[in-house]
């Protein structure tokens, strides 16, 4: 009886120790302003993407904006370089047109590279309906 309880007790903290070790996405120098999180959007519609990068003490080089299903699979995809080293902020948008066949969820991930080097990423999770 002990050992199980020892067995389960080690599991446990593995599997926290894991979870743990995520790697952090949601970055304080990204705001997104559409899709909201969790938000239901019609296929009928055309999807607006809208974020803002404020990062701070750099520059952003280039962007990504990607829309995901929960497999993986991509139903829009952009990527542009930006010559914005004199803005502080950069607000960018575009729009995408995507017929499904049921109600999905999906999730919007955009990332920056800036000119120091780092990335900053955000995932936001929304849903598409039929």
């Amino acid at each position: 009886m002990k050992t199980r309880r020892f067995l389960t007790l080690c599991f446990g903290m593995a599997a926290a120790m894991v979870a743990c070790k995520e790697e952090k996405v949601d970055s304080p120098e990204i705001t997104v302003l559409a899709p909201r999180s969790h938000q239901v959007v019609a296929d009928k519609d055309s999807v607006q993407i809208e974020a803002i990068f404020r990062p701070k003490g750099a520059s952003v080089s280039s962007y990504s904006m990607t829309v995901k299903t929960k497999n993986n699979k991509w139903l829009f995809n952009t990527q542009r370089s930006c010559q914005c080293d004199t803005k502080d902020s950069v607000k960018v948008k575009t729009s995408f047109y995507y017929d499904i066949n049921k109600t999905s969820d999906v999730f919007l991930e955009i990332k920056a590279m800036l000119d120091d080097g780092r990335e900053i990423a955000e995932k936001i999770p929304f849903v598409l309906t039929d």
